[in-house]
């Protein structure tokens, strides 16, 4: 082991040999760094190796993150390593580099200092006013939906933001887009002609608009400046040379752009510290290219690979499930994760009827492993898609366990959701104030032309007359056609309001038909508009369960509270995209089962196999995997990922069952005799 100043040593003696050899190498280097692996920790040392035992200075160094949050975390932990001062000046995400490089010189764009910088809806909105500009025959017929709609011009920008991504301006569009379809042709691949001809046409308007106002969007802060790498010497020349060392967190996820960026950028120097995991690349649909990692040893000479397989998190017969799974991947670099922390529990592998069953059965192993002594925040569930956890949020509130969604709003949190209860609240009472901010929400959904000027006259005619709103706006002085469609809106709900023995769910469904709020989101024919129509499905069938409104509103009311109630110790819901990064004592992992997990279509099953590694591995004690044989009117099977966990690290049913189970305490609260537990519903 090579000696190192003393001034190091409260930062690389608590590594393992591998990690301190790792932070201290110099040149082209690898650092393949399994999940739970440090890092972090290593890429922290790496960069005190510069700055204290290579000399190098801060303002020298390039570190480069996926998010501003993973760049603060760094910034403070190099800071509390090296002190004030000493973290690298030039540490920050891809974008926010680019920008401040950009802003150096930005000229390489054809963009004049103090330009502007368009956000991801701004240039959606761009997108949107141009292709309705262009003549209406120009604009190819979508597959579904209506020309310009939310989904075609989401399409649109995504194309604009691929060929941004690999780099071709808008004068080379026309040539690039020729050579992708022929491509995809001789592959006998489908490809949309029409589609990426207009894409190529939009894209030329879009890049001119973009430079008359004198902006940029995101991909134009990393597009121009390796553009200007790439094509002029003594811009490279003057942009390398800059740096002494190039450090870039989470390589796994690069795209074509970003690795040329780093290439470039590293050039004067060669030194080009690089830390991911192959086995960790779940981002391939934001343009990630994992053969940047697979291929990093053979693309530079010289380069060295460091492999940290000793995991600090998991337990062995996590890691040993979760090394089976990835053994798979063929295009991997090897590696074999292992620990010291004994071998724990064997994954629990459960499998039920349907999903409000699984549901059920989770909350209540909750309940009995917070009434041993674990926390409500040392338990998570980990799925693959949103729209899982409406059940698995059902099941909790019945069982009265707090918990919060990371990422994602929960159910009744939703905006179609929160609507169609309004629907229903104004249909129960149009005529009373109590239904002011249900009419508030909706009145304007589908659009009745009801603006901000519209609506403050109906509030005055409300206060002067002392009527609810949805009363009002058929009396106060509005513009002839927005007064009518108010009107019928009235009528229309009223009527379905007053329809005597129907069913709760039924009023819902009618309401959402007749006013126009299914019809709405089946023409935005998007992403969106799908999901939107999945959640409105979800709560009609909810409400199958409520005989009277006011119980729904109520329990709607709570679910809706105590997500978020702040500084609360709360079990934690996300997706498995979601989940990267974090870990978890308990992790509970639902609709394992083939139509949902590797999931059907067009997935990359190896990319899939990825998210199994990565869930898995979020466990530090105890996993547990679940599967249903019907979910949402679809028959299932488990999915093909557990069969190939070895048997000897996995158990059928709820390992208390079996009375193997050995959990020990992690900090919570609640202790409950058996007779307590009962009454609880566990």
């Amino acid at each position: 082991m090579s000696a190192y100043p003393q001034t190091l040593a409260p930062v690389l003696d608590p590594l393992t040999p591998v990690q301190r050899e790792a932070a201290m190498a110099l040149g082209r280097v690898l650092v393949l760094a399994g999940a739970g692996t440090g890092k972090t920790k290593t890429l922290t040392a790496g960069v005190a190796c510069r700055i204290q035992m290579y000399g190098m200075r801060p303002s020298q160094i390039l570190c480069v993150t996926f998010t501003n949050k993973a760049a603060q975390e760094m910034r403070e932990r190099i800071t509390s390593v090296l002190g004030e001062g000493q973290a690298p000046f030039w540490l920050g995400t891809f974008h926010g580099l680019g920008a401040r490089q950009l802003r150096a010189e930005p000229e390489v764009a054809q963009l004049h200092p103090g330009f502007d910088i368009r956000d991801a809806d701004d240039a959606t909105a761009l997108i949107r006013r141009l292709m309705k500009a262009m003549d209406p025959d120009t604009v190819p017929e979508p597959d579904t939906g209506k020309k310009c709609d939310v989904r075609q011009v989401k399409k649109m920008g995504e194309r604009i933001g691929h060929m941004k991504e690999n780099l071709v301006t808008p004068e080379a569009a026309p040539a690039w887009v020729r050579g992708l379809i022929e491509r995809r042709r001789a592959a006998r691949q489908m490809v949309d002609v029409e589609g990426w001809e207009f894409a190529v046409r939009l894209y030329q308007i879009y890049q001119a608009t973009l430079r008359e106002q004198n902006a940029a969007d995101f991909s134009d802060l990393l597009m121009w400046p390796t553009l200007a790498l790439m094509n002029d010497r003594s811009y490279r020349d003057r942009w390398s040379q800059r740096f002494t060392s190039v450090m870039a967190d989470e390589f796994q996820d690069v795209n074509r752009a970003q690795m040329l960026w780093l290439t470039y950028m590293s050039e004067y120097s060669r030194e080009l510290f690089a830390v991911g995991d192959d086995s960790q690349s779940i981002y391939s649909w934001r343009g990630a290219k994992i053969g940047f990692i697979r291929n990093f040893v053979r693309e530079f000479d010289g380069a060295k690979l460091f492999k940290l397989e000793e995991n600090f998190r998991s337990t062995h017969h996590i890691l040993q499930a979760a090394n089976a799974i990835i053994a798979r991947d063929p295009g991997r670099i090897p590696k074999t994760l292992f620990t010291q922390k004994g071998d724990g529990q064997k994954i629990e592998v459960l499998t039920y009827d349907y999903a409000s069953d699984e549901a059920d059965a989770i909350a209540a192993e909750m309940g009995r492993r917070a009434a041993e002594g674990v926390a409500w925040h040392d338990m998570a569930m980990i799925y693959r898609i949103n729209r899982l956890s409406r059940s698995l949020e059902e099941a909790l509130l019945k069982a009265r366990i707090p918990y919060e969604i990371i990422g994602d709003v929960g159910f009744y949190h939703r905006a179609v959701v929160k609507d169609a209860l309004a629907f229903l609240m104004l249909a129960a009472c149009p005529d009373s104030r109590q239904s002011d901010e249900a009419f508030r929400r909706v009145a304007n959904v589908p659009r009745r032309g009801l603006g901000a000027k519209a609506l403050g006259q109906i509030e005055q005619e409300a206060q002067d007359r002392g009527l609810s709103l949805c009363a009002a706006g058929t009396m106060a002085t509005l513009p002839a056609k927005v007064r009518d469609s108010l009107l019928a809106f009235r009528e229309t709900v009223s009527r379905i309001g007053q329809i005597p023995d129907m069913r709760l769910c039924d009023r819902l469904d009618t309401l959402l038909k007749e006013t126009g709020y299914y019809t709405m989101w089946r023409e935005a024919a998007s992403e969106e508009g799908e999901t939107a129509l999945q959640n409105l499905s979800e709560l009609v069938g909810l409400a199958e369960g409520f005989t009277r409104l006011q119980d729904l509103l109520e329990h709607a009311a709570l679910a809706t509270a105590s997500p978020n109630e702040r500084g609360r110790d709360r079990v934690q819901l996300m997706t498995m995209h979601r989940a990267k990064g974090l870990e978890f004592p308990h992790v509970f992992l639902p609709a394992w089962e083939e139509t949902v997990f590797p999931g059907m279509g067009e997935r990359n099953y190896e990319e899939e196999r990825r998210l199994a590694y990565v869930s898995l591995t979020r466990a530090m004690q105890q996993a547990t995997i679940s599967s249903v044989g019907y979910r949402q009117g679809v028959s299932a099977r488990p999915s093909g990922f557990i069969e190939e966990i070895p048997a000897e690290h996995r158990v059928t049913g709820w390992l208390r069952q079996q009375g193997q189970s050995k959990r020990r305490e992690t900090g919570g609260r609640f202790r409950h005799t058996a007779a307590a537990l009962d009454a609880m519903g566990f």
